[in-house]
């Protein structure tokens, strides 16, 4: 009997000894939850905006990629940067040409053109629907028709500033056409008495941009004072008007008559810009002669 309960308590000792871990508690389980909650709060942040600063960078190498072409485009004729428009047969007429036309061949990525934060996207048939030669270029139906529209991020620098202090044959005004004073990479509005209508808004050569450094070509832009997804303009013009400047001149504004200009700042509260000697750059807000291919002194006081 005695060897038989020495026997027993050889095998039990021999037993794996079961371990019982408790489980967490509510309170552990609310503390873990609000540490998570509290990262998330922190990183989420963050990770936007690193997002955003990458769409960022995309958008500056999109710019300098225009830049370069529109440098191209100017060694290809005589000087002369891309027209914002172009329309040999009158306006709306075909072909309805516009400045991102004259670039492509020196791109051949229509991506460019596009802001990656932005919707906007160019729609104009009048002109470029049903166009034989916009057809032969970009196929039927061409870009920039309500049947193919053409994503664009990017505002010209138009710059005309009608029936104000420096147009109309003011002082400064190098424009004696019938229109406006253009101030911007728009040359003059060439008029074709033959057919009665204008046919091209010129650009501007390289020799008439006095301060290449700080002359506006293209910005982040927003086409539409009402955020609509598709518009017809390509350019920013009326410069008081319609771009972020402050000025009691009207403009885009919100319901709650905050003005908002044709320049988006959807970069950190910022936007890009294509100066006209190719480099690009951040800012938050422009200043009025950044409109004008004029020296500095010559308009605004530099300011």
């Amino acid at each position: 009997m005695l060897q038989v309960r020495r026997a027993r308590r050889q095998t039990l000792a021999m037993r794996p000894k079961m371990s019982f871990h408790a489980g967490f508690t509510l309170i552990e389980l609310l503390v873990v939850i609000a540490i998570i909650a509290i990262l998330a709060a922190i990183l989420f942040p963050v990770f936007s905006q690193a997002r955003d600063k990458a769409r960022q960078a995309t958008c500056t190498s999109n710019l300098k990629q225009v830049g370069l072409a529109f440098m191209q485009y100017s060694q290809d004729y005589d000087g002369f940067y891309p027209s914002a428009y172009s329309y040999p047969n009158g306006w709306g007429q075909c072909p309805h040409l516009v400045w991102m036309d004259f670039c492509q061949p020196y791109i051949r990525n229509t991506q460019l053109f596009a802001c990656p934060s932005t919707i906007f996207a160019f729609v104009r048939d009048g002109g470029r629907a049903g166009c034989p030669p916009l057809i032969g270029m970009w196929g039927d139906p061409p870009l920039g028709t309500s049947a193919n529209p053409w994503r664009l991020g990017y505002q010209y620098n138009e710059g005309y500033d009608e029936a104000n202090e420096w147009s109309n044959g003011g002082p400064n005004c190098p424009d004696t056409t019938r229109l406006s004073c253009y101030w911007g990479m728009t040359w003059r509005e060439v008029y074709e008495p033959s057919i009665g209508s204008t046919v091209m808004d010129q650009g501007a050569s390289d020799a008439m941009i006095a301060e290449p450094a700080t002359t506006i070509a293209l910005g982040d832009g927003n086409p539409n004072c009402d955020l609509a997804p598709s518009s017809s303009t390509i350019a920013i013009f009326r410069i008081f008007r319609d771009t972020d400047h402050e000025s009691p001149r009207g403009g885009c504004r919100e319901a709650d008559g905050t003005k908002r200009g044709r320049l988006e700042r959807r970069h950190s509260g910022g936007f890009n810009l294509l100066f006209a000697d190719g480099h690009v750059k951040w800012n938050r807000r422009t200043r009025r002669h950044w409109w004008t291919r004029m020296a500095d002194e010559q308009v605004f006081g530099g300011q």
